[in-house]
């Protein structure tokens, strides 16, 4: 399933969404909404199913989709939401821009594989760090299962943006960065959007009284983040 709203012949938000949700969740209807009435953006997401192909594999796709809309827009501006910034992040990373100039992360994932490790256990998934087996896990109340090549390939091609106190990502970014997190996301803590701005310039991050979701207040400071 995927939107794609034509409101503006120059600027489209691409939005990935997160690892639990798909493109009916709250923040993509206000957005659609909100792009559509302002006519600020085109709009284009879909469903991302990040648990059924490899990190390297979502990137490749997104490069397609990256280099086709610059044949369309002057301007381009990848939101990702929890995991979906974790590939935002890695798109800028280790893809080219095309006509990309922004980024937007909320409740930003820099580090998927450990927190989930972390929360569930490392002794559950063992089979799984090792390319052996599926894993399943529960979150948000949605049951997830991952394919066996899904963390191998986050090792061999080292996608984990945070490790420990190390930031692997470039100092001075490429593109614009705009971040909102909440203070009370049990889910992605805040501390590691703190680290990461502590050593990556950018352009603004709003630390906002909400949970991991941040569904009110991408509708409260929707015009301070764009």
């Amino acid at each position: 399933m995927y939107f794609y709203d034509r409101n503006n012949s120059k600027k489209l938000w691409l939005h990935l969404h997160g690892l639990a949700t798909n493109v009916y969740g709250q923040k993509i209807e206000f957005l659609r909404s909100y792009f559509s009435e302002k006519e600020l953006y085109s709009f284009f997401a879909m469903d991302m199913d990040y648990e059924k192909h490899t990190t390297t594999n979502t990137l490749d796709l997104l490069k397609v989709l990256i280099s086709g809309f610059s044949e369309e827009y002057e301007e381009i501006t990848l939101c990702g939401s929890s995991h979906g910034a974790y590939v935002a992040l890695n798109y800028i990373r280790f893809r080219p821009l095309y006509n990309l100039k922004r980024l937007v992360l909320l409740a930003p994932s820099y580090n998927t594989l450990t927190l989930i490790l972390d929360t569930f256990g490392r002794e559950k998934f063992k089979e799984w760090l090792e390319g052996k087996r599926e894993a399943t896990i529960v979150e948000e109340g949605r049951e997830i299962t991952f394919i066996k090549e899904w963390v191998r390939d986050i090792l061999e091609h080292d996608y984990e943006i945070i490790e420990g106190d190390k930031v692997k990502f470039p100092a001075e970014p490429p593109v614009e960065i705009v971040i909102m997190h909440g203070t009370r996301d049990d889910i992605v803590p805040i501390k590691y959007s703190e680290l990461f701005v502590s050593k990556v310039k950018v352009k603004k991050f709003l630390k906002v009284d909400d949970d991991h979701g941040l569904n009110e207040s991408v509708k409260k400071y929707i015009e301070a983040f764009i």
